[in-house]
């Protein structure tokens, strides 16, 4: 018998198994794969470690700020922050035709930018940034708004408007077209307010520090086993089910594999979840690797976020892919990081159509993968001249990959388009929710859903 078990190792999972065996519960994580970690996870090809969908980890605040999400995650945690070995960024950009403007984590400096180039503009820019600030877009009863409409109360330019919600979009919205306003403010705090870092070595030690530190307090990961069926009766759940054959007992179940991909496990599905939509924004994302380093090419950013026409979109491809905006990382740019194993290469994620990837035979989905690989390569090499002559391999994820590896319905990442932010099931008193479906996205965010979740229903 357990006081929780919890389905899935990824980073949300993880952390509420470590704040809860902090506390003395006695946890089980259940995680049907090899490796630990969920869409923030690495697998091992060759004899090198790989990194799923690592670009940056927001949230890169000074130590010195205590009530920054990271600092306050950290405490949590029981972590020093020596201790995941974090680099901060060199700087970032996000390229328009018209402009760009820099990232580097110092929002006095990017706030500057945005007068300079906008400077009709710089007095509903601040107070935009300051209605952010005062947003408390954690609660879990904060009204759903327009950010679109939002920002257009306060900024009149369309090219300064889509420049913002370039990278928040990118970098964390379910929704095509638009996104609830609390979710830009979390993500444009993350990314544009406080900024990027990166585990110098990637996931594996991240994790594996993270992992230790739950293990050290009794908690117990099982890896290579899944979750087959929640048996509910009289509201509750009250047995988790194995594919190895076990029946286990507890008083609580945590789940950060999705609102929808949790409801289906249920022997009878819980009406308010089964009800959420399936997320429809997926992408495809390349690993180039180079025979040089991106500085010689004349990538120098740690993260790009490009947008090649004059108007951004977001919304899902009519066809495979949509190349008209990319998010374009390269590891090796961040401080101290020349020498670690992904120096040479080159991550570009597009936005994908689920449908189109998931409907692929197997003969076509190869010839599809190349087909946008080729087109990645002939788009960067018509940006920054040499590219397609350093490419020496490739890797690509798709929408068929995470459902594959996740069981996330569509293969997407970001899940669901309305999210269950109290983290609680009004349907089943004993199960709650964490992760993307929760509403917290990014690496920093994954963690602090756990935890908070932990935090309000399970201690």
């Amino acid at each position: 018998m357990y006081d929780v078990i919890i389905i899935g190792a990824g980073l949300s999972g993880i952390s509420a198994g470590v704040r809860l065996s902090h506390y003395g519960r006695k946890v089980r994580i259940l995680e049907k794969q090899r490796y630990p970690g969920g869409m923030n996870g690495y697998y091992e090809r060759a004899g090198r470690t790989i990194d799923v969908g690592l670009h940056a980890l927001t949230n890169f605040a000074p130590e010195g700020i205590r009530g920054a999400p990271l600092n306050k995650l950290l405490r949590q945690m029981r972590l020093r922050r020596h201790e995941l070995d974090l680099c901060p960024q060199t700087f970032s950009e996000i390229v328009f035709p018209q402009c760009s403007l820099r990232l580097n984590n110092d929002f006095a400096a990017f706030a500057a930018q945005v007068d300079k180039l906008f400077p009709t503009e710089a007095d509903g820019f601040h107070r935009l940034c300051e209605r952010i600030r005062q947003t408390d877009a954690l609660s879990p009863t904060a009204p759903e708004l327009s950010a679109r409409a939002i920002l257009n109360d306060y900024l009149s330019s369309s090219l300064l408007q889509d420049m913002l919600l370039c990278p928040v979009m990118l970098y964390g919205n379910p929704q095509a077209d638009d996104m609830d306003f609390n979710q830009f403010c979390i993500i444009f705090q993350s990314v544009i307010l406080e900024g990027f870092g990166r585990p110098r070595h990637g996931m594996k030690p991240f994790l594996e520090c993270l992992l230790k530190r739950y293990a050290d307090q009794g908690g117990e990961l099982s890896l290579g086993v899944g979750v087959t069926a929640l048996n509910v009766r009289d509201g509750r759940i009250t047995a988790v089910v194995t594919d190895q054959g076990e029946e286990l007992h507890a008083d609580a179940v945590l789940s950060c594999a999705g609102v929808l991909e949790t409801a289906r496990l249920c022997s009878t599905p819980p009406p308010e979840l089964a009800a959420f939509p399936a997320g429809a924004i997926g992408f495809c994302e390349t690993i180039f690797e180079l025979d040089c380093r991106p500085r010689a090419l004349g990538l120098d950013a740690c993260v790009i976020f490009r947008n090649c026409p004059e108007r951004f979109r977001f919304s899902t491809p009519a066809g495979s892919v949509d190349l008209s905006s990319q998010i374009i990382c390269m590891p090796g740019n961040y401080q101290q990081c020349d020498d670690i194993a992904d120096a040479n290469t080159v991550r570009v994620s597009v936005l994908a159509s689920p449908a189109w990837w998931l409907d692929l035979s197997p003969d076509a989905y190869g010839k599809a993968k190349k087909n946008v690989a080729d087109a990645q390569i002939a788009l960067l090499e018509a940006w920054k001249p040499g590219f397609a002559g350093a490419v020496a391999g490739w890797d690509m994820f798709t929408p068929k990959t995470i459902r594959r590896f996740t069981g996330h319905v569509n293969g997407v990442i970001y899940g669901s388009p309305r999210k269950l932010r109290q983290g609680a099931s009004a349907d089943l008193s004993n199960l709650f929710i964490c992760g993307a479906d929760q509403g917290f996205l990014g690496i920093v965010g994954a963690l602090m859903s756990g935890a908070a979740i932990a935090n309000r229903h399970l201690l």
